[in-house]
């Protein structure tokens, strides 16, 4: 099992991602991102000269991740998304994907999200006469929901622990 290094700044050495429970591997660039519109307001008044009265937070959208990862002969990145999950186009994609994304930190405590209701938008391969020769294939999924997973099962692993050093002491 790799380790992570125990250095001040996060590493993609820590991270991890799952589709259905399945590792997904061979990503080489995962950027999941999401935006809003803030919407500036203005009063009519002469003494704020034509300043931002106040911004309005509107509703979440783009929430995409943007995905690189190098094909595989025995596993393209159209059939790396669980045991049940193979499309040649987009349009065989028929059930939305649950990803997870986990973070192992240095000192051994995890941070997990999940993003549901996730379905490719985009697919395609990049090649190359130049360079390494390896054939990337990039892809944009587009997701419902991203959430914490990890605050459920670090508090049952701290009772678990709380549990053990229990029936260790009354062991001894």
């Amino acid at each position: 099992m790799a380790k992570t290094p125990n250095t001040l700044t996060r590493t993609d050495h820590a991270i991890s991602i799952r589709s259905n429970g399945v590792k997904v591997g061979r990503i080489q660039d995962w950027a999941p991102q999401q935006a809003r519109q803030v919407t500036p307001t203005y009063e009519i008044n002469s003494a704020s000269t034509g300043n931002v009265f106040e911004n309005i937070p509107g509703v979440l959208s783009n929430l995409t991740i943007n995905i690189v990862r190098i094909d595989l002969f025995n596993k393209k990145m159209e059939q790396a998304w669980g045991s049940d999950f193979n499309i040649y186009v987009l349009t065989d994609q028929t059930n939305p994907l649950t990803i997870s994304e986990s973070w192992s930190n240095p000192d051994g405590s995890k941070e997990s999200w999940t993003y549901t209701g996730c379905w490719f938008t985009s697919l395609g391969r990049a090649h190359s006469a130049n360079g390494d020769k390896i054939t990337r294939v990039n892809a944009t999924l587009t997701y419902t929901r991203k959430y914490k997973t990890n605050e459920i099962a670090a508090v049952s692993e701290e009772l678990a622990n709380d549990i053990f050093d229990w029936a260790k002491r009354k062991l001894t």
